[in-house]
């Protein structure tokens, strides 16, 4: 009957979410076996018995072994934050394979004690330290730590320099701009480094800030923070993430694609219908729906916090309600980051990073119907944040002209990753070490910061690099 009690009991390490599912339907029925053989003759109900006990004391080794040999792959390196919504588990491995068609690699990478990507940090002031700020393209879980764009950039600083740099990783994948502001704050007085970059990406930034409410617009543009509040429902699954059974998050893993419902962004890649209309359909639909819900009802719980969609009104409809309102709040966000870093004393850097689309004209996601969407320009994601960057007197590293000039399609994974490969890395951290050491950030950022005209640096001596001729 301990079976059937434990099922009744619904705990979520075999039980799940609360209420009684097919798992505690399957301990039930075998807790009530068991029972029925205590009628059985004692030679039979013992032997029955032992089986019984083996198979208990075999999961138990089973589930040891599964948290070293699964727990990587399976087991989220997320937990929730009642202040960044959520934010890495310290001294936790993640594994990932890419898809084949991105050579199908396994990486395995490592959130150190104090919870940033990478090994254990440097006493703070032993060598000259970069902190580079970002989301899954700076947090490059897909990516072995030494191909990363911050282990290359820190590299060629070291190498440029003649002295040690250490390039901190403080990339969390799904945060958005808003996130990164709060996380500054936390943690530049206690890395104090020499200079922080802080990358933006022009595909899914805008929508996060709507996404993870919080801030809003307050009179005339002000920043004002948000009362936000986590959905019970995503709130619990981070707490299941931890706590449930690693066998049974396996085996859930594997059957996911056959559970989970696909929406029609997935779905239309097999519907027969026309799948770029039907993709853009569902973006600007997703991104009026976020906007409807945030802005116009004011609806403050927060019920998405990984799942992250190409800012389509930005990008096709920017003279749209919701794109006017995102560029505004982004730009709020911009210098909120802007005034962290000055308070900090740190000098700050902006790194902006293109979506593949629109650098390439044959990138194998969406084609953009220009009859359709007459306003789309394939700068309108990356030149607000241009715009914004200069406004400030902040200095900034633009990818996209770089970019575009290149052959984009070899700088970005395929196959519905959108994240830059390894070579989209490695010219990126050439062109920010580049801009960097040209303009003295890094020797002369502090003095800078300490002058009380630090604010013309970039509108004066620190041209923006997409202004010049690229290679």
């Amino acid at each position: 009957m301990v079976v059937v009690v434990y099922a009744i009991s619904d705990h979520p390490f075999y039980g799940g979410e609360p209420g009684f599912g097919w798992t505690q339907i399957l301990m039930t029925a075998a807790g009530v076996g068991l029972a029925i053989c205590g009628l059985l003759p004692t030679r039979i109900a013992g032997r029955i018995l032992i089986a019984a006990i083996t198979s208990l004391v075999m999961l138990g080794f089973a589930e040891l072994a599964g948290e070293i040999v699964l727990g990587p792959r399976h087991r989220p390196i997320f937990q929730y934050d009642d202040r960044l919504i959520f934010k890495f588990i310290p001294s936790r491995n993640s594994r990932m394979t890419r898809l084949p068609v991105n050579g199908g690699e396994t990486v395995t990478h490592r959130i150190n004690s104090e919870g940033f990507r990478g090994d254990e940090l440097r006493p703070a002031g032993e060598a000259t330290r970069v902190v580079v700020y970002g989301d899954s393209m700076i947090h490059a879980f897909y990516s072995p730590q030494e191909a990363t764009f911050v282990a290359r950039l820190g590299a060629l600083l070291a190498k440029r320099l003649g002295r040690e740099v250490e390039a901190v990783n403080a990339g969390v994948s799904s945060y958005g701009p808003d996130q990164i502001s709060l996380k500054m704050e936390d943690e530049l007085p206690k890395l104090r480094p020499d200079l922080v970059v802080v990358a933006i990406l022009a595909d899914n930034d805008y929508g996060d800030l709507l996404r993870n409410k919080l801030f809003r617009l307050g009179a005339e543009g002000t920043l004002v923070e948000n009362r936000w509040k986590l959905d019970p429902k995503v709130h619990l699954l981070f707490e299941l993430s931890q706590q449930e059974s690693i066998l049974k998050r396996a085996l859930l893993d594997a059957l996911g694609p056959l559970r989970r419902p696909r929406n029609r962004y997935e779905r239309s890649g097999t519907a027969g219908l026309d799948t770029d209309r039907v993709i853009v359909d569902f973006l600007l639909e997703e991104a009026e729906r976020e906007y409807q819900s945030f802005v116009i009802r004011g609806d403050n719980v927060v019920t998405n916090t990984h799942i992250d969609y190409y800012d389509a009104d930005v990008s096709l409809t920017p003279m749209s309600a919701s794109a006017r309102y995102k560029v505004a709040l982004m730009k709020a966000v911009v210098r909120r980051i802007r005034d962290v870093a000055e308070r900090s004393g740190v000098p700050l850097a902006f790194l902006f990073i293109p979506h593949p689309v629109d650098v390439t004209d044959h990138y194998g996601w969406i084609r953009i119907d220009h009859r359709r969407f007459p306003d789309y320009n394939s700068r309108n994601l990356i030149s607000p944040l241009e715009d914004m960057a200069r406004a400030l007197g902040v200095p900034f590293v633009s990818l996209y002209e770089v970019y575009r000039a290149s052959n984009a399609n070899s700088l970005y994974f395929h196959g519905g990753d959108q994240h830059w490969n390894g070579a989209g890395q490695l010219m990126a951290a050439q062109v920010v070490a580049e801009y960097l050491l040209a303009h003295g950030l890094l020797d002369a950022g502090k003095a800078a910061m300490a002058s009380p005209n630090h604010g013309s640096l970039a509108e004066g001596g620190v041209p923006p690099v997409q202004e010049r001729t690229t290679r």
